[in-house]
């Protein structure tokens, strides 16, 4: 779409603005540092948004006015907020920020509660498609969905709701939804659901279903189910029965892909908005962890589950699919070996990163090919790894960077209890090691998340197993927002803002964790030791059994 991307895109994006100006529109003197913005052209997000507290609304807007890419909020309860982004240039991360006022709320909540908190479900060029979720509220309700578009003047519509009957509720998971560009400037949001029907005892059939909203008509609409489509290869293997959705991304303004890291890629080409198909393309390589896992003398008959569960968990550590520079990529990381291997003092295996690109060819063919590949051992020689003082140790959580598609960056830790971890970047043309970040977790401080040792310490080294949203919409923002004021609500010469810090209570996310306890040895394959009390931020329970 040339008209768009001449209109939009800016490839250095500088905004300024002059204190007295800023004084005016906001009765605040901004920062000496906001005055000249350059937004960086992607950026990596964490998918936990972060929440501040204020007395009252007007405290909040204040606190906004300080941020160049606010906006006002209003949700469906008629709550208003204020939503922005703290952007860095990566391998730092950066954060969706709500401020949110306390007077007015939907409801008294208890201090030690969140009053609500953001979480970010997809992304694509200019769009960000997040949720507001209130504690409270029906648990058989979605959450409150908006679509940030970035732009000169950025804006935020909410999603209405589906009103038509249903069988079974939709945009529920936070992970099967996706929202895509397209090429005649409007975008759509779909919610992808794979399940299975039971023909008799041995016989299942995979099916799809879709429930899409169209930023033209405002309206959803559902499709009817469709059969899942078989592979296109030459390989004998079926659609997988024990399909589970990692995430969905946009690709090319035409496909939204469903990502099972264990499986591969369903794509659902909008194309034909009336009439979307769907292709199934497998990953190369195969699963790779369930068959290490059948060793495991602990992990016997009666715990299927369990290891499915694990080799998931793993999956999502040590693959990734992203999108860079219009092509698709998978990031396969190998090396991994079950800890009976390592005490038994087996060979280790060869510590490898290998990164296909998908094509597409005419759009109804579509086959991986391997972009680059390099051995780990190359990197562990540099002396930017020695820099780092840590010991070896497999890379997880790749992401292809969004500008350079033979650039990626990855998570380095040897010990999530105690060990610093690094953000790296890795050139893979030339096979080495850029400068390197540390991982600090800005998320707000909660004691009763973290090790009770050195909380603090703890909690700025804890990350959150969530893999990390690479996006480019940062790239069409030009310059600095002022939220004007509404005359009717009195002005608050001074404010106090409190950051919510989340907690177990609020969050939601599926944790990778809870089906594990304390005294199986599965929990030491897999340690994370971000609890206390055994309550964990991801899985919204008790982990500890």
């Amino acid at each position: 779409m040339p008209g768009l991307e001449e209109e939009m895109f800016v490839a250095t994006i500088v905004a300024r603005e002059s204190k007295e100006e800023a004084a005016m529109a906001t009765e605040v003197a901004p920062e000496p540092e906001e005055k000249t913005v350059v937004f960086p052209d992607w950026v990596m997000l964490d998918r936990f948004g972060r929440t501040h507290s204020h007395a009252d609304l007007d405290a909040a807007r204040e606190a906004a006015n300080k941020k160049k890419t606010a906006v006002e909020v209003v949700t469906a309860a008629g709550h208003r907020c204020f939503l922005s982004f703290a952007l860095s240039d990566p391998p730092e991360v950066s954060y969706l920020d709500l401020e949110w006022p306390r007077e007015g709320s939907v409801e008294p909540l208890a201090p030690s509660r969140l009053p609500a908190y953001p979480y970010v479900r997809a992304t694509d060029e200019d769009l960000v498609l997040f949720e507001i979720n209130i504690p409270r509220q029906p648990h058989d309700l979605p959450s409150d969905l908006f679509v940030y578009t970035a732009g000169r003047t950025p804006s935020v519509d909410q999603l209405p709701l589906y009103t038509e009957p249903m069988v079974s509720p939709f945009l529920m998971s936070k992970f099967d939804t996706g929202i895509l560009r397209l090429p005649d400037n409007s975008y759509i949001v779909s919610d992808l659901k794979v399940y299975h029907k039971e023909n008799g005892p041995d016989n299942y059939s995979m099916f799809v279903e879709l429930y899409v909203f169209n930023s033209k008509t405002k309206e959803w609409k559902r499709f009817p189910e469709m059969p899942a489509p078989q592979p296109q290869d030459e390989s004998n293997t079926q659609f997988p029965i024990l399909w589970s959705t990692a995430e969905v991304l946009a690709f090319g303004h035409r496909f939204l892909c469903c990502v099972d890291y264990l499986s591969g890629v369903l794509l659902c080409d909008f194309s034909n908005l009336e009439s979307p198909v769907l292709h199934f393309v497998p990953f190369p390589g195969g699963d790779g962890y369930s068959e290490k896992l059948q060793i495991m003398p602990f992990l016997g008959g009666k715990e299927n589950a369990k290891k499915a569960q694990m080799a998931k968990c793993l999956a999502k550590r040590f693959r990734r699919v992203s999108v860079s520079q219009g092509m698709m990529h998978f990031v396969r990381i190998d090396g991994w070996r079950p800890p009976l291997e390592r005490i038994q003092g087996q060979q280790q295996p060869l510590q490898k990163i290998t990164v296909w690109t998908l094509d597409i060819g005419d759009g109804s063919k579509f086959k991986w090919k391997i972009h680059w590949g390099i051995n780990l051992d190359l990197l562990w020689a540099q002396d930017g790894f020695h820099a780092l003082d840590i010991p070896r140790c497999l890379p997880q959580f790749p992401v292809v960077c969004a500008n350079n598609p033979d650039a990626l960056c990855c998570l380095l830790r040897k010990d999530e209890l105690s060990r610093q971890p690094w953000m790296i970047m890795v050139d893979m043309n030339q096979e080495d090691l850029q400068p390197s970040t540390k991982y600090i977790n800005q998320q707000p401080y909660n004691v009763a998340c973290v090790n009770e040792k050195k909380p603090m310490e703890a909690h700025q080294i804890f990350f959150s197993n969530v893999p990390l949203l690479p996006t480019v919409f940062s790239k069409y923002l030009v310059r600095p927002t002022v939220i004007p004021r509404d005359n009717k609500l009195k002005f608050a010469a001074s404010s106090s803002e409190e950051i919510m810090p989340i907690t177990g209570e609020s969050l939601s996310l599926q944790c990778e964790f809870q089906d594990l306890k304390t005294d199986d040895p599965a929990w030491n394959l897999l340690l994370v030791g971000h609890t206390k009390d055994g309550i964990c931020p991801e899985c919204h329970g008790n982990v500890m059994g």
